[in-house]
């Protein structure tokens, strides 16, 4: 069996990497450049930093500080259009995964000449985007090596997923200098959101030896030194390697895809506006146990990576508990929730949530439309790259042990 695994992004990563900033752009060609991010990062001292360099090299600059807590299409397809009337050159994130998969449609958006809806899905573009840099100030999504960007569409009451082979990000750069000001809950939700890229990513049914290397030793990082980041910001080592390890995560899902967690959370935060990294974090250990009946020898190397000391003889049943068994102590340890209330997913909303999760993480607005048309009964697969197959009745069996949280 072949694989391919392409990431074509440069990773400046380390203390002090922000000051290639600036040199960076100039080597992309860039010279009127939109800087994208949010209102609380803008008024951070890092982000003043960063515009002073890129002003230092003689850039021309355009702000959108307004991204909110999820990309929006409305706001991508605005700045699309702002960067082609303004003939801006190139796109610049700083901020978190929300900002950075703005960043990316607005650079898709503006050599495309139409919404980001209609590039929805997978490789459903023809242009190349906007040169692009990415700063991430978050250890989580590790958008900033992916050619995923993922957004709202608040028109349509769906979350849709876009990218391909042309929408990789052309610089990343990770500075753990902008980790220290991060409160601990925030550090803690998106540490998890990592853990969760990488554990999905290891137990794909498309991930390869490249993407398990990666994969497997970013859970080592993220499980052993997640504690240490989200309690202990002023360690520099944790969160060098936290960051790193983040980009690392993506780089495996990137490429091996996402399988149930992704896929279940994704009508939980375009209907009920779930905070993303809560519908994955808790969806994990309950689509973990899941998938690793069907995959005994990866279950041991899970474990092992999340810490668990295994005797020789272990069985899969044992294996598979203790890896679930240690990601919800991690998450106790740093404060992550284990389940949902009602007020967040309400009980009666399940069954729609599980049907709506059909389509699969990469549909994009015509397989979301399709599935409008659909006649889906317990029987029915939801798609998804996870090695075991899950039907809606599964599904939204998950969904009520994530609220009432037996395990």
């Amino acid at each position: 069996m072949t694989s391919v695994f392409f990431m074509p992004t440069k990773v400046v990563s380390g203390a002090g990497a922000l000051q290639v900033l600036g040199r960076a752009a100039g080597e992309l060609g860039m010279t009127r450049v939109l800087v994208v991010s949010d209102p609380i990062i803008s008024r951070q001292v890092y982000y003043a930093d960063a515009l002073s360099l890129l002003e230092a090299s003689g850039l021309n600059l355009l702000r959108f500080e307004d991204c909110e807590v999820d990309a929006r299409v409305r706001q991508i397809d605005a700045q699309g259009e702002r960067v082609r009337r303004e003939n801006i050159d190139g796109v610049i994130s700083i901020g978190g995964g929300s900002v950075m998969c703005a960043g990316k449609g607005i650079a898709i958006v503006a050599t495309n000449g139409t919404s980001l809806r209609a590039c929805s899905g997978v490789a459903n573009f023809k242009n190349r985007p906007l040169p692009m840099i990415m700063v991430p100030t978050t250890a989580g999504s590790g958008s900033e090596v992916s050619q995923w960007t993922v957004v709202k569409d608040d028109d349509h009451h769906d979350k849709l997923v876009c990218g391909g082979p042309l929408s990789f990000p052309n610089v990343a750069i990770l500075d753990p200098a902008v980790l220290a000001s991060l409160p601990p809950s925030v550090a803690a939700a998106t540490g998890v959101d990592a853990l969760t890229h990488a554990l999905e990513a290891f137990t794909s049914g498309a991930s390869s030896p490249i993407t398990d290397g990666l994969a497997l030793e970013a859970i080592r990082q993220l499980a052993g030194g997640l504690r240490s980041s989200v309690c202990a910001v002023s360690e520099e080592a944790a969160r060098t390697a936290a960051i790193v390890a983040a980009s690392m995560a993506n780089m495996a899902c990137g490429n091996a895809r996402l399988g149930h967690a992704h896929t279940l959370s994704l009508p939980l935060e375009s209907l009920l506006d779930l905070p993303h990294t809560l519908g994955v974090g808790v969806l994990m250990p309950h689509v973990l146990a899941f998938n690793l009946t069907v995959l005994p020898d990866k279950a041991i190397r899970v474990a092992e990576a999340l810490g668990v000391r295994l005797p020789g003889d272990a069985s899969l049943a044992a294996a598979i508990q203790a890896s679930v068994r240690a990601l919800r102590e991690l998450y106790i340890d740093i404060g992550f929730p284990l389940s949902w209330t009602e007020a967040q997913v309400p009980h009666d909303r399940l069954r729609e949530m599980a049907e709506r999760a059909v389509p699969g993480l990469y549909a994009g607005s015509e397989g979301l439309a399709r599935l409008r048309e659909a006649e889906i009964g317990d029987g029915t697969v939801i798609e998804s790259f996870a090695p075991r197959r899950m039907t809606v009745r599964q599904a939204e069996s998950i969904f009520r042990v994530c609220l009432a949280d037996p395990i």
